[in-house]
């Protein structure tokens, strides 16, 4: 095996398939830790989204003169994939092999940064992934009806019905921009502690020639040579996780 996989760069060794190696023989904790670094890394891929999602809804947004019915349904699905991202990443539970959310501490977010998240969650429960009727979320109804009766001629009555279902409302999206820069300070902070627990136990732990077994080409997982010399110089700036 030589020392690197691409002459061009360093060498790049897959820590998934050592940890596989090392669980497999029984000599290593690796894989849980791993695990627990991806998860966090996974959750700050989704705020990611979310970001990149808003700033699509918020060109939208700002031009009323626009707000034809196609407009319209591309602001409700804008917002809601938002809104649902957000609570998968910061929220959600998840079931046996599901990744789960890593969920926010109350202790270290302010009265207003926990009434943003809360909020925001609120809608996600009430109004996105379940529909109550009539219920106010943060003194706004988002799914409202009522039945009624229309006199068409004396005596004679038409039963009919009205819903109402609210599809943007400037308040969440609002709520949403404050909340997913304070989730992603949180969730950064624990990425950052979870990958110097993975360096920490990869440089004491594992011996050089393990690490060697498991060397791959970056160009050929990566895509191009550009994208692996930006992943080389975010890890230079101190960046622990990359989306390429």
């Amino acid at each position: 095996m030589t020392d690197t996989a691409n002459p061009n760069f360093p060498a790049f060794t897959d820590l998934d398939a050592l940890a596989d190696e090392a669980k497999r023989l029984g000599k290593s904790k690796l894989r849980g830790v791993l695990t627990a670094a991806w998860r966090v890394q996974s959750c700050l891929g989704d705020l990611r989204q979310v970001g990149d999602t808003l700033n699509a809804l918020r060109k939208i947004a700002t031009k009323p003169e626009e707000s034809d019915a196609e407009a319209l349904a591309t602001e409700r699905e804008l917002l809601t994939t938002a809104i649902l991202l957000y609570a998968r990443a910061t929220s959600t539970s998840g079931q046996t092999g599901e990744r789960g959310s890593i969920q926010l501490d109350r202790e270290k977010l302010t009265e207003a940064e926990w009434s943003d998240h809360c909020a925001v969650i609120d809608v996600r429960n009430q109004a996105l992934a379940h529909v109550y009727n009539s219920r106010p979320i943060a003194d706004h109804e988002w799914h409202s009806s009522r039945f009624f009766a229309i006199e068409i001629r004396p005596g004679v009555w038409k039963v009919a019905s009205g819903s109402h279902q609210t599809t943007f409302f400037p308040n969440t999206f609002v709520c949403l921009e404050r909340a997913t820069p304070v989730a992603n300070r949180e969730l950064e902070a624990k990425l950052q502690r979870r990958m110097a627990a993975v360096s920490a136990m990869v440089n004491s732990d594992v011996p050089a020639n393990r690490l060697r077994r498991h060397l791959f080409d970056p160009v050929q997982v990566f895509g191009s040579e550009q994208a692996v010399q930006a992943i080389i110089d975010g890890q230079d700036q101190l960046q622990s996780a990359l989306w390429v």
